[in-house]
């Protein structure tokens, strides 16, 4: 069962400081920080909770030799909603699906050896209708003012 942890430094460098010291005292995952404000920045683990305590200890007692306000909280089976709440923050933002337009250029016959190259028509490059033009009316080597 996954269980969470959370260290709540004043500053990044401590946060960071108990990020390294938590992930390498235990097998856990980072899982989001977030900047609260005022200098606050809270990280979020995930993993089982026996190593969740491991770490949040490891961490706090790096973090605390910096910093003196240095703050814990570890939740056992926490709710699946409160964890995919916690995963969207700064850390791992939520993925979109992008549509994927693939451009193809018109293919053209080559004029056969019988006719005249004369006959051949030029072939235009179709526009993507999906791209805009940034600024329609200045065109290239016009002068506007």
């Amino acid at each position: 069962m996954k269980s969470l942890g959370v260290i709540e430094t004043r500053g990044l460098v401590a946060a960071i400081q108990a990020v390294d010291a938590a992930c390498k005292a235990a097998s856990v995952t980072c899982i989001s920080y977030r900047k609260v404000g005022s200098g606050l920045v809270s990280v979020c683990f995930e993993g089982e909770i026996s190593a969740i305590h491991t770490a949040i200890e490891r961490g706090v007692a790096v973090a605390s030799a910096t910093d003196t306000q240095v703050h814990s909280l570890v939740i056992a089976r926490p709710e699946p909603a409160v964890v995919e709440a916690l995963s969207n923050l700064k850390g791992h933002p939520p993925r979109a699906t992008m549509p994927v337009t693939i451009q193809t250029k018109a293919v053209t016959e080559e004029p056969s050896p019988q006719t005249d190259k004369r006959d051949a028509k030029p072939v235009a490059e179709a526009k993507n209708p999906n791209v805009e033009e940034k600024m329609p009316n200045i065109k290239k080597g016009k002068r506007h003012d």
